[in-house]
């Protein structure tokens, strides 16, 4: 029964093990092909033209990464750009790296590559939206769409009354 028990143990581990070995691989090569890619940093104005690529689809992260680094992903000297308090946010979006970068790495992205960061600002999209970077993503709440309405019934009756006063100086009045 024991040797049963510890012979189905191994095949399960063995299983388990390739079934794993090709998502490990991928992951790799995935990080290895995203440092190839980055291996000089680019200048700020063909990062940003890869971010308007890149998200073409989605227009407000195009936004939001000129919002986060002003499409940096390198500063000057051609380290990766890192802000925040202790330098703790890393590249085009700038992500938290204690947050973000396992998490990062397990999908196959490396954040401090300009492919990484797109790739990881995708899925981090695809999963919660703009939440993400609330700091640079207006907020529409009730209370301003009330009063971005009245605002626009002002506008409508004061461009009324001008159409008023208007006919009243043609007519001579």
């Amino acid at each position: 029964m024991k040797r049963t028990h510890v012979i189905h143990s191994i095949v399960f581990a063995l299983v388990i093990l390739v079934v794993m070995s090709p998502t490990v691989s991928s992951a790799q090569s995935t990080l290895a092909q995203e440092s190839a890619i980055s291996t000089t940093a680019p200048s700020p104005a063909s990062v940003e033209d890869r971010v308007r690529e890149y998200f073409a689809d989605i227009p407000v992260m195009i936004e939001i990464a000129r919002c986060e680094s002003k499409f940096r992903q390198f500063t000057d000297s051609g380290s990766v750009l890192r802000g925040g308090a202790s330098g703790q946010f890393v590249g085009i979006f700038q992500f938290m790296e204690s947050i973000h970068s396992s998490v990062a790495r397990t999908l196959g992205h490396d954040l401090a590559t300009v492919d990484g960061n797109l790739a990881y600002a995708r899925h981090l999209y695809t999963q919660q939206g703009t939440k993400p970077w609330t700091s640079c993503v207006p907020t529409v709440t009730p209370s301003t769409d009330a009063q971005l309405q009245l605002r626009i019934e002002l506008m409508k009756k004061l461009i009324g009354l001008l159409q008023e006063l208007l006919k009243l100086k043609q007519a001579g009045y």
